[in-house]
């Protein structure tokens, strides 16, 4: 029976030795696979690290062309604004112009109007009540209008009744005088 224990021993510790050779295979094999790995992972991180360059490089320089831009554009803006304040002015001068020439037009017009005011008051009233009775009813009251009132009744008593009526409403309405013809 001892040599039955001691070969069962033998036989246990060869079959134990085996597994442990297969375990020490497999360890063996683990730390190649392990190695690989490691080497695959590193070969990874550079690739990661040198894509994060790439990235920082090209979000420098979009960061640096959009300053760009916005610099332009704000050049651009203040070119706009100055346009604008020298349109406005100009404008401004435009408007002053205008209400010169307004002025210098009715400073025309009533010099005008006076004119022949004058000369209708120094005719005879027989002749300017004739001219005048003559006229559009707009045209003529405005110039009665114009006229002192002596000279004014002397060349409607020169009129027709009827359209001395007329025109006496007409100045009684005052200006402006609308044409009622």
């Amino acid at each position: 029976m001892n040599r039955f224990i001691l070969m069962y021993c033998l036989f246990l510790g060869i079959v134990v030795g085996e597994e442990l050779n297969q375990n020490t295979s497999n360890v063996i094999d683990c730390n190649v696979i392990f190695e690989q790995r490691k080497d695959e992972i590193t070969q990874e991180i550079a690739r990661v690290e040198q894509q994060k360059r790439m990235m920082t490089s090209l979000y420098e320089e979009q960061q640096a062309l959009n300053n760009k831009k916005l610099q332009e554009l704000q050049l651009q803006e203040q070119r706009i604004e100055s346009l604008l304040k020298e349109a406005a002015e100009q404008k401004n001068q435009i408007q002053e112009l205008i209400k010169q020439n307004e002025e210098l037009l009715a400073n025309i017009q009533n010099a005008k109007n006076d004119k022949i005011t004058q000369t209708y008051a120094k005719m005879r009233d027989s002749k300017a009540g004739a001219i005048i009775e003559n006229m559009p009813l707009k045209d003529a009251a405005e110039l009665l209008f114009s006229m002192d009132s002596k000279d004014m009744s002397k060349i409607l008593s020169k009129m027709t009744p009827q359209r001395a009526a007329q025109l006496t409403e007409m100045l009684k309405a005052g200006p402006p005088f609308w044409d009622m013809e």
